[in-house]
């Protein structure tokens, strides 16, 4: 647990330092960057019914806005992110990956334990051009969990229950006439294990 509070502290150390130069040293980052969250909510919970999501993860917040300001053309996928925007998310959130091969399962451990998946739109895309269109992509993607599902709530005494938030912003990357807007949507899962009485 240590060693991950230091490297997490040493990576928010790195940002830092990378988003001062990038703003020229004295800027702060929220003049960089729009936050698309309650946009971005609205839509995802208007394009699925798993979960309903809200924009209170503080941790996840300040980690989203953290890599949304170092993002770079690279990096943006159109989709979920790539591992070095996801590794940073979840080693400054201390969030598990959320598993999207398939359908979740109820686990049998009483507490609670959060998941974390990121994704990075080009928002003058065609495709992910509005906020619907990007709701509807990660709600494809998340709906796999199957989180409403028999399989996914009830175990060996034990009920589960699953709660979301999401957190988004915008960064314009570049610069003149090659300069665009891009998204960085992340979306935490808290799997919540009670014991049946």
């Amino acid at each position: 647990m240590k060693l991950k509070r230091i490297l997490s502290l040493a990576l928010s150390g790195v940002l830092a330092v990378s988003m001062l130069t990038a703003c020229g040293g004295g800027s702060s980052i929220s003049s960089l960057l729009d936050n698309r969250t309650s946009t971005v909510r609205s839509a995802l919970n208007g394009a699925q019914e798993m979960v309903s999501y809200k924009s209170n993860d503080k941790e996840l917040d300040d980690a989203i806005s953290k890599v949304a300001g170092t993002l770079t053309p690279a990096q943006v996928t159109n989709g979920i992110a790539d591992s070095s925007v996801s590794t940073t998310v979840r080693q400054l959130t201390g969030y598990g990956d959320m598993g999207l091969g398939g359908a979740w399962k109820a686990q049998t451990t009483v507490g609670s334990e959060t998941f974390v998946k990121v994704f990075v739109y080009n928002v003058e895309n065609e495709a992910f051009d509005t906020a619907s269109e990007v709701a509807s992509n990660i709600a494809e993607q998340l709906k796999v969990m199957d989180l409403k599902s028999e399989d996914a709530t009830k175990g060996t005494d034990v009920t589960n229950s699953y709660k979301g938030n999401v957190v988004a912003y915008e960064k314009t990357i570049g610069e003149g006439d090659s300069a665009f807007d891009a998204w960085v949507v992340g979306v935490s899962i808290t799997q919540t294990v009670t014991a049946d009485k």
